[in-house]
């Protein structure tokens, strides 16, 4: 299916950790902002609800198309809203570099804000 601008109507932002001296011998990580209000569209796919560290915590799947972009990275994490979202996978559906396709997830993500 061919991406529409009209199908775009979400906004993501793509956060990088890095790691910045703490000067004191070691390293913190610290999120920056690759890309904001980058236009996707967002469809809801799973919920469900997992114990982590003895919390009971909801979990929730997304797939987000966008347009193409060649520099996301596995570990990057994405931004909606007020979630923070782990890749889990990020395909070029037809292979002609058009669209991309990401599912993503809350388990485990870091708070990037």
């Amino acid at each position: 299916m061919r991406l529409s601008a009209g199908r775009l109507r979400h906004r993501v932002a793509i956060m990088r950790a890095t790691k910045v001296d703490n000067n004191n011998g070691g390293f913190t990580t610290r999120w920056s902002t690759v890309a904001s209000a980058m236009p996707v569209e967002v469809l809801g796919l799973t919920g469900t609800e997992a114990v982590r560290e003895k919390v009971l915590r909801g979990i929730r799947v997304y797939q987000i198309t966008a347009r193409w972009r060649g520099d996301l990275l596995p570990k990057d994490q994405l931004r909606y809203g007020t979630e923070d979202l782990n890749i889990r996978s990020a395909v070029d559906p037809d292979g002609r570099r058009e669209q991309l396709v990401i599912v993503a997830d809350t388990d485990g993500a870091v708070k990037t804000g």
